[in-house]
């Protein structure tokens, strides 16, 4: 009897575990005490000097459910029945990016990520913080390539740049990136780089990675004289940038059937439009142009 016992108990528990961990989710915080993961601390008092719109309620002088969300009677509604997409789920929402919301009350200068690709201060010296983001020490001597070996990268370089930017940044990434290069298109890449006093380097195991196309350090940081510093001349601080295109309504037109088809199966349709890159960065040749494509790729005409 022990043993059927013992054998039903191993049966049920893993059910009644895996019942007993979602529970929360359908009471209310008043009767769990429990927030969702990575939620905001509550019953805290603001910070000094924190001044939120007047439409954000404190209790006692402390933050509570209704002090971010507009929701009638939030905390005592279960979370399982909570609509999130409610526009005043966060008061004066909605809010994209997220982000926005949380400068109502938080100063959004000091909390913005830096751009760790702007490594010259207005006097032309390197910001060295910036080099540490990436590299175990700063390079002193800013007129001597490195050696791959010498580089000393936190991660390998086919990884690096993932520790701040999505695996598909921009249209093709996906499709470039870990791709291996054959040898006849090797050789026309060594040609092109020899032309352009570029480099086009790969990944350690010979695959293509972001740095094959991306430099990651803007003009000026290294000597003018380095393969390894050449690129399309831009402002780093103005970043990436598009402009309206006429083709917008061509684009449009042709993706119509397919997000209306995904629309009705999910429920949302995005915004997907057509705009043509006007200011590119951090590139080793000019994308608009072409000119970096056919650095690897061959057409024929």
């Amino acid at each position: 009897m022990k043993t059927i016992a013992a054998l039903l108990m191993a049966l049920w528990t893993p059910a009644l575990l895996a019942d007993t961990a979602d529970d929360w989710q359908r009471q209310s915080y008043r009767q769990s005490k429990r927030l969702p993961d990575l939620h905001h601390a509550v019953d805290v008092k603001l910070a000094d000097g924190m001044q939120p719109p007047a439409a954000f309620e404190l209790k006692d002088g402390k933050l509570s459910c209704q002090t971010c969300h507009g929701l009638e009677k939030m905390d005592e509604t279960p979370y399982d029945k909570i609509d999130k997409k409610a526009a005043n789920f966060l008061r004066g929402g909605p809010y994209r990016p997220l982000e926005k919301f949380c400068y109502n009350c938080h100063d959004k200068e000091s909390h913005q990520r830096p751009n760790v690709h702007l490594m010259l201060d207005e006097s032309g010296d390197i910001k060295k913080e910036h080099c540490l983001y990436c590299h175990e020490k700063v390079h002193e001597q800013r007129d001597e390539p490195l050696a791959r070996e010498q580089l000393k990268l936190r991660l390998p370089a086919e990884k690096l740049c993932f520790g701040c930017h999505l695996k598909t940044p921009h249209l093709n990434a996906l499709e470039h990136q870990g791709a291996k290069p054959k040898d006849n298109m090797k050789k026309h890449m060594d040609q092109a780089a020899r032309e352009h006093g570029i480099i086009l380097p790969l990944a350690a195991d010979g695959r293509v990675t972001c740095v094959s196309c991306h430099s990651p350090h803007p003009e000026g940081v290294m000597d003018i004289n380095n393969p390894a510093g050449a690129q399309v001349s831009a402002d780093v601080k103005k970043g990436v940038k598009y402009q309206e295109h006429s083709w917008d309504q061509v684009f449009r037109a042709d993706k119509d059937e397919r997000l209306l088809a995904l629309a009705m199966q999910h429920g949302e349709r995005p915004d997907l439009g057509y705009r043509r890159l006007s200011n590119e960065v951090l590139l080793r040749l000019p994308a608009l142009d072409g000119s970096l494509c056919l650095s690897c790729h061959e057409f024929e005409r």
